[in-house]
């Protein structure tokens, strides 16, 4: 039985007529006439005498009214229960979020998370992907991202920065302004090309790409061996040993950070708790995700 119909015929049972329950459910009267030919048809059976002055019960409809009010009680409590369930800080919680806001940012963190809401079952699955996000999959997405998906809802911070790093060994055996071709940047994409748009506005512009290396980790591992320039966020590679910047220009802003989830989540009480979590502990390391070096 369609509960639509079944809300419609009570809504017309108690107010008496198809146009004044059209107006209280937001509905063409058409559509409410519709909803309650198709139930009589459906249980064969007629609910409503039509008069002049109004819609009038059968003994069909008495029945089916004593029936439907019982059903919208039981459901009214298990939307209650469902919704005070919902509203407990207990449970499992999945969050999607890059390997270098994991590691770098969130892991000294997490202990203050932990010991505020003890009943909560994290788990944090490092990837860039947001597909699983919109597979539901996950339950909060930290993204770097111009564009999120519009299927999901939430906060945008700040941009991070990125800069370019290298070994400085690697750096002082080159001939950048002679001799370019035998540098190389770390790529980052087999479609970036031999000289790809994000290098031609540094002082490295006539340098090559080489390879592909779509891995943060691995981009900053790879510079620290001297393998050439690599840009990546500010976050990842300031203050690694054996990294320094390559440039004097100020950090590049790159993408915006977002704190996603599902519209139909966005009220649970922990996904809210893990979302007014996640924004303190991005604001509070805004100045290292924009490349701000201290003394």
């Amino acid at each position: 039985m369609d509960w639509e119909a079944v809300k419609t015929f009570r809504a017309v049972m108690e107010v008496g007529t198809v146009r004044a329950a059209a107006k209280r459910l937001g509905l063409h009267h058409s559509t409410v006439s519709r909803r309650i030919e198709q139930l009589e048809k459906s249980l064969d059976s007629r609910l409503f005498e039509r008069r002049p002055e109004g819609y009038f019960p059968t003994a069909s409809g008495e029945e089916l009214a004593r029936v439907a009010e019982r059903f919208a009680e039981e459901l009214f409590t298990v939307e209650r229960h469902i919704a005070g369930r919902d509203n407990e800080l207990t449970g499992s919680l999945k969050v999607t979020m890059a390997e270098p806001f994991a590691i770098t940012i969130f892991a000294d963190r997490l202990p203050e998370f932990f010991a505020a809401y003890p009943g909560l079952n994290l788990e944090i699955i490092t990837s860039f992907d947001l597909l699983d996000v919109a597979r539901r999959e996950a339950d909060i997405a930290i993204r770097m991202d111009n564009n999120p998906p519009e299927s999901l809802v939430g906060k945008r911070l700040f941009s991070y920065c990125s800069s370019i790093y290298a070994n400085p060994d690697y750096l002082a055996e080159q001939d950048f302004d002679n001799r370019p071709g035998d540098a190389r940047w770390l790529g980052w994409s087999d479609r970036d090309g031999r000289f790809p748009d994000w290098t031609q506005n540094s002082e490295y512009a006539r340098v090559p790409v080489w390879g592909n290396f779509a891995s943060i980790g691995l981009q900053v591992r790879l510079a620290r061996l001297g393998l050439g320039l690599a840009m990546v966020p500010c976050i990842a590679a300031d203050g690694v040993p054996g990294l320094v910047r390559a440039t004097d220009r100020e950090p590049v802003p790159a993408r915006d950070i977002w704190i996603l989830t599902h519209e139909d989540l966005r009220r649970t009480a922990r996904v809210r708790a893990f979302m007014d979590f996640a924004e303190m502990v991005l604001r509070d390391n805004r100045a290292a995700l924009q490349g701000v070096l201290t003394a």
